[in-house]
């Protein structure tokens, strides 16, 4: 992210805003002083909103974590993974669940599945067993899934 370039981008609108008002000396003090005064306040809410992307990035993937780390005043999201790969023996696949889903979701599963070469049974299994160990709770899967 590029901090130094979105303060440029607001002065540069503030002395559009200027140039408006004609070549009045007070007013352009006033606004100089502004910016010298809302400065430090902006290259904060621009970090928080770096933290911010973070967390949404690290919410839509589960397996990762996202970092914000700051070099230079500047702040960079650092996506690294988090857990290893999960690995289910897929030889012994006797257990049975039956669901009830709606007829769009069993579509979106089938292009999902398609889309890895994979069944939909081994997308779903694979999935689940994703999810079933980066979720919360004491009882996570700690297996592997070999296909």
């Amino acid at each position: 992210m590029d901090i130094e370039a979105a303060i440029r981008e607001i002065e540069g609108a503030v002395e559009a805003q200027l140039r408006l008002t004609g070549d009045d000396a007070v007013v352009t003090e006033a606004a100089e002083g502004l910016m010298a005064a809302l400065e430090p306040a902006v290259r904060q809410a621009l970090a928080r909103l770096a933290e911010q992307a973070a967390a949404e990035v690290g919410a839509q993937l589960p397996d990762h974590a996202v970092d914000v780390v700051i070099a230079q005043g500047e702040p960079t999201l650092v996506v690294r993974h988090t857990t290893e790969p999960v690995i289910i023996s897929t030889d012994d696949l006797e257990a049975r669940l039956t669901v009830r889903l709606p007829a769009e979701l069993k579509q979106h599963l089938e292009f999902a599945a398609n889309e890895l070469g994979d069944s939909v049974n081994m997308y779903v299994v694979k999935t689940l067993t994703t999810k079933a160990k980066t979720g919360a709770g004491s009882t996570r899967f700690r297996g592997t899934i070999s296909t």
